[in-house]
């Protein structure tokens, strides 16, 4: 005879471990640095220079019983990211800046250090004869220069996420104002998306833009990221490093009209189009950061096929290796 209250309790036991085991499994290749009531910072990439940056500018963070507020959690992970890419922005610096020491050349075109040349063919017993190996170019230091590149989700949905969006605008406004960043504003609305305002570092420009930006029914997000790929390209070109910010709440619902990729990320076309350029964004090497304005804890069914805003919202951050910062209601 089949006990009945046994069954019964082992599928239970069974279905919360499952529950949780799942949701472990979406913050995999990721560290949840800080938790509080409100909000979490998940890091799905922790290079030396990262860490060293947490560690600097987290010392006199207070946090006080957990209380810790959304738009100081989203400051603080936009001046980590934008450490690291004046990092990158200084090594790879070709402007005119002060030269602090030689190298080896490293690419097709570069300036050589006569004095540096001149030593290292002496030391090689070439000298006068100047030979390949001997040739050093400059190294220069200069200020690392950002650009940060909003993408935000304008759809319908994100009515609910007022409160969220205005947060995450403040620590971006506290964060440009004091740094003297580009800052531009790309919307996703409707079937595509638009550059609200182009690269300025006059922050009052791009907020007359953002109070002008209405709400409609779908959400192209694949669209807004696309844009924000190209515009970070053309950036970088420019000279500067880009950091591309997204502020949704992930329900996405409009794909792009071709694909990218041929890897297979979800059945849902346009979950399908919003990883795909996640995956470009990623191997150009761009700083980015996730801002949820609907954070879920997912506990979920196996036997769903269906994707929720968080879970999508994460899988973007993995895939860039970029931050996550969720905000709870």
């Amino acid at each position: 005879m089949v006990n009945y209250r046994l069954a019964i309790l082992i599928l239970l036991i069974w279905l919360i471990l499952d529950a949780l085991l799942n949701r472990n499994r979406v913050y995999i290749g990721g560290k949840a640095l800080i938790k509080s009531k409100k909000s979490i910072y998940i890091s799905f990439s922790l290079t030396p220079e990262k860490k060293k940056a947490i560690v600097s500018i987290g010392r006199g963070m207070k946090i006080l019983r957990g209380n810790i507020e959304p738009s100081y959690l989203i400051q603080f992970a936009l001046n980590v990211s934008r450490n690291v890419a004046r990092i990158r922005g200084k090594r790879k610096m070709r402007a005119k800046a002060r030269v602090i020491d030689y190298t080896l050349p490293h690419s097709k075109y570069y300036k050589v250090s006569p004095s540096a040349t001149l030593r290292k063919s002496a030391a090689n017993f070439n000298f006068p004869e100047i030979r390949p190996e001997d040739l050093r170019a400059n190294l220069y230091v200069g200020r690392g220069k950002v650009s940060l590149i909003i993408v935000l989700d304008s759809s319908a949905s994100m009515i609910y996420s007022i409160r969220g969006i205005i947060t995450a605008f403040k620590a971006i406004s506290r964060e440009a104002r004091k740094h003297r960043d580009r800052v531009s504003l790309i919307v996703s609305k409707g079937f595509g998306s638009v550059i609200a305002q182009f690269p300025t570092t006059n922050f009052n420009l791009l907020l007359g833009k953002f109070t002008s930006v209405g709400l409609e029914d779908f959400t192209p997000l694949a669209s807004g990221l696309y844009r924000a790929l190209n515009l970070a390209i053309k950036e970088k070109r420019r000279g500067y490093e880009p950091v591309i910010v997204i502020i949704s709440d992930g329900n996405v619902n409009v794909p792009l009209e071709r694909r990218l990729y041929s890897k297979r990320f979800s059945l849902d076309p346009s979950i399908q189009s919003t990883l795909e350029v996640a995956y470009f964004i990623k191997k150009k090497g761009f700083e980015t950061i996730v801002i949820n304005t609907k954070h879920r804890e997912l506990l979920y069914d196996q036997t769903s096929s269906t994707t929720s805003g968080t879970e999508l919202l994460l899988k973007i951050a993995r895939i860039t290796k970029g931050s996550y910062i969720g905000i709870r209601d």
